[in-house]
């Protein structure tokens, strides 16, 4: 099964083991803030399993005590949810937003439709506002591959995801370690090279990097769709000029993605 597989690469201690189903009700009662979204589980989900709880108790790495902006980390989940044939890309993307939202703990998860799967973490903050509860700011998508014929880079990502291979400082540091990689995952899809980011200050600077070469890919085809209209001739000059500089900058950019 492509969800087991992944599930494998994780090396789970056994102490954290759950093996649990999670009734669609009560993700619907916990994740869904509108009938759109109670319809969106109810109508996509085949099954959600929590697979481990990652705890001092179950995997012997302390909790992470936050502040006013980060949040305590006294639990790491590990889910899957397998989705029915014929859902959209953006019902899924949503479907993985509204169960990151649901469960109280960091997680990761393995959305899986088909042969086909997606991990995904999050940046999680405390609210400004309600006290005790969490802010999904940022959700990080390994993309979609197939676990039982990955790529180079999509097994050298599996391989790099062992519990015993992450930070052990305390379990947010844990996290960031899935999370680190799966960013180095998305930047060896440009570059055709994974290495899981060997510092906090490499992943972040490999974050950045990524970040930009999303604004300039957007500005690029932005630019592009306006060439294409441009009757003027010094209007198609200028902004082919405006084209090449920014493929010049997309080339540097990219070059900073390899740690």
């Amino acid at each position: 099964m492509p969800i087991q597989t992944v599930i494998d690469a994780l090396r789970l201690p056994a102490t954290a083991l759950v093996g649990q189903r999670i009734a669609k009700k009560l993700l619907a009662e916990q994740g869904a803030p509108t009938a759109a979204d109670k319809r969106l589980i109810n109508d996509t989900v085949d099954s959600v399993v929590w697979h481990a709880a990652l705890k001092p108790g179950t995997v012997g790495v302390a909790a992470f005590i936050g502040d006013a902006i980060r949040p305590d980390v006294i639990e790491l989940a590990v889910v899957s949810v397998r989705l029915r044939p014929g859902v959209r890309p953006a019902q899924a993307q949503r479907l993985r937003e509204l169960i990151h939202r649901a469960i109280p703990y960091p997680l990761l998860l393995v959305s899986a439709q088909g042969e086909f799967v997606i991990v995904s973490l999050a940046d999680l903050r405390s609210s400004l506002g309600q006290g005790g509860k969490q802010v999904l700011e940022v959700l990080h998508l390994s993309g979609e591959f197939t676990p039982k014929a990955p790529s180079v880079v999509e097994q050298s990502y599996l391989s790099s995801l062992a519990v015993d291979e992450q930070p052990r400082s305390h379990l947010g540091a844990l996290y960031q370690g899935w999370v680190y990689r799966t960013i180095a995952l998305q930047a060896a899809r440009i570059t055709g090279v994974y290495a899981a980011p060997g510092s906090e200050a490499v992943a972040r600077a490999q974050r950045a990097a990524l970040e930009s070469v999303r604004q300039i890919r957007a500005e690029l085809a932005s630019i592009r769709a306006l060439a294409a209209k441009a009757k003027q001739l010094n209007r198609q000059v200028e902004l082919n000029l405006r084209l090449q500089k920014l493929r010049q900058q997309l080339t540097q950019v990219e070059a900073r993605l390899t740690p």
